[in-house]
């Protein structure tokens, strides 16, 4: 009975980190196929471990030989899952550490009350435990766990597995290789690690929450709603970078002939679609020699880097017409430029400066 016992106290513990795998990581295959590689593999671990005891001659693997066996299980869960392999590990080991801490925790509360079956009752309080405790880590996994993996960098995930295997290697010196700590002693410091964990990765999960706000927030900050380009204040705020860096810049500044006209004869909607048009026509004329932002209204802002402005006006200006898609005829654009810090020292003055030969050329081209 105790060796029943044993095999379904590892067998629960293996079965519980393999429904929480699940529930963290999205299926590359069926939930049929899903299972019958995990119970196959399944199978050759207990075949491999039944070999093992036969060729050491014990009656039991070593409880950290069993971890050892059950860690293999990233192979089939690399496999089956399409989470990259990194990821696949921080919730192996988030998993995990939930498992050893219940297992151990139940072996040892069962051999501190003397039960005469000491496998047996921890099969039974493991159980119990499993029961209220799974549903909770599984909930926290889909909203807290889920929501840091999907929501980080590679190097921040890097992270992660790092802080889940320090920690799970904590918990297998504590309840493996300290034999002179008490039980109770062990059972005390094994929960304050898992604590410490739920706490680590709580804290995490609102790091990221609020980075991700943060970001959201700017992104409506600084991005033009219509055309879904930078807008007004981060020109401004990206131009104070160069001024501050004093890296020489030119602003190109367009506005839209005849933009009006658009609107009254073919409606706002059109309108719309004008100057969307524009601006993907615009972004793939600059290519990766610019940025485009939208000022307001019919009114654009092209900031260059570059040196050769008007080898690179000229082109922008055939580049332009070679990927403008319009439904309708394109009235042209007018452009005035103003460099810095040839021109001006300050934002304020540049757009000023170019603004002001802007209107220059529109004026001179109504005038011919």
């Amino acid at each position: 009975m105790e060796t029943l016992a044993r095999s379904i106290i590892f067998l629960e513990m293996l079965f519980v980190n393999l429904l929480t795998a699940d529930r963290s990581a999205r299926r590359k295959y069926s939930l049929g196929k899903t299972v019958g590689v995990l119970f196959l593999y399944t199978i050759f671990i207990l075949l491999l471990s039944f070999s093992l005891r036969f060729i050491l001659t014990i009656p039991y693997l070593d409880p950290s030989l069993i971890i050892l066996l059950g860690l293999t299980y990233f192979l089939p869960l690399n496999y089956l899952y399409q989470e990259a392999w990194y990821k696949i590990l921080s919730i192996m080991f988030f998993s995990w550490i939930h498992t050893m801490t219940v297992t151990f925790f139940s072996i040892q509360l069962s051999d501190i009350l003397g039960f005469s079956y000491q496998f047996q009752a921890a099969l039974i309080i493991q159980t119990i435990i499993y029961l209220v405790s799974t549903p909770f880590v599984i909930k926290s996994v889909r909203n807290k766990f889920l929501y840091i993996l999907r929501n980080i960098s590679a190097w921040m995930n890097y992270y992660l597995v790092f802080l889940g295997l320090i920690e799970f290697l904590i918990l297998c010196i504590i309840y493996f290789y300290l034999p002179s700590m008490s039980s109770i002693w062990k059972i005390i410091t094994g929960l304050l690690v898992a604590l410490t964990t739920l706490l680590s990765y709580h804290l995490i999960y609102i790091i990221v929450k609020n980075s991700k706000s943060i970001a959201v927030l700017k992104n409506l900050a600084y991005t033009d709603n219509l055309t879904k380009i930078k807008n007004r204040l981060a020109l401004f705020l990206d131009c104070d970078e160069l001024i501050a860096e004093k890296s020489p810049f030119t602003l190109i500044y367009m506005d839209l002939d005849n933009f009006k006209k658009v609107n009254d004869i073919y409606g706002h909607s059109m309108g719309d679609k004008y100057l969307r048009n524009f601006t993907e026509a615009a972004i793939a004329a600059v290519g990766s020699k610019g940025t485009i932002y939208r000022m307001s209204g019919d009114e654009f802002v092209c900031m260059y880097k570059g040196s050769k402005i008007k080898l690179f006006l000229k082109k922008f200006r055939e580049n332009l017409v070679d990927f403008l898609k319009m439904e309708i005829p394109f009235l042209g654009v007018s452009i005035g430029c103003a460099r810095f810090p040839r021109d001006a020292p300050t934002i304020d003055e540049l757009i000023k400066k170019a603004d002001k030969k802007m209107y220059q050329v529109k004026k001179e081209s109504k005038t011919v």
